[in-house]
């Protein structure tokens, strides 16, 4: 895939929820979203031999719904922030070092709801020519993961889980997908299965 090709998928009407039902945790759950938060996450895409390559970050263990889940970096929007895409860029920042006039913005993706930890957020997207140096603020990020996109193939590697939610709370056959030692589910697979499905036209 080459730049003007991706940056020509970005354009695309987006699957959204229709994409991120087969990935949901929580499969005909009813919420009331009214005092859901505000968050941004970020897609750092970057195209190396035609291959496309993201960022993902690993959350070091903590009391809270995402400790040690795999995430894209992102976070709640701040009231200083001027709008979500600045939050998403904040938050790279913050979390791993990339600076916020860094990377070419070229779309976002569907709103997901996280009523876990009561958040709906929103994916933007940012293409690089080559990555910063990375570096991982220690007391929120464990590991950061650069990964090509066909390691994580929602149509292909598909597969389920039972998995902790926090609060002791086990879910019980949690779709997600499996990159090297760790389990991506919730919303970064909704996030993952919907970009996957735009780029499949």
């Amino acid at each position: 895939m080459t730049a003007e090709e991706l940056q020509e998928k970005m354009t695309n009407v987006l699957p959204g929820s229709r994409a991120h039902e087969s990935f949901s945790p929580l499969r005909n759950y009813k919420m009331d979203t009214s005092e859901f938060k505000s968050a941004a996450v970020a897609l750092h895409l970057r195209i190396e031999h035609k291959k496309l390559h993201l960022i993902l970050i690993k959350r070091t263990a903590y009391n809270g719904a995402h400790s040690q889940q795999i995430a894209f970096p992102g976070g709640k929007f701040d009231q200083k922030d001027k709008d979500l895409e600045y939050t998403a860029r904040r938050e790279s920042f913050e979390e791993i070092g990339i600076p916020r006039d860094t990377g070419l913005f070229i779309g976002k993706l569907s709103e997901v709801l996280i009523p876990v930890s009561s958040f709906r957020v929103t994916p933007y997207v940012f293409l690089h020519k080559t990555y910063p140096n990375l570096i991982k603020e220690q007391r929120e990020v464990q590991e950061i993961l650069i990964c090509e996109l066909k390691e994580l193939d929602t149509f292909k590697l598909k597969t389920y889980e039972n998995v902790e939610a926090g609060k002791g709370l086990i879910l019980n056959d949690v779709p997600g997908l499996h990159f090297k030692k760790h389990f991506i589910w919730g919303a970064t697979a909704l996030i993952l299965h919907e970009f996957n499905t735009l780029l499949k036209g």
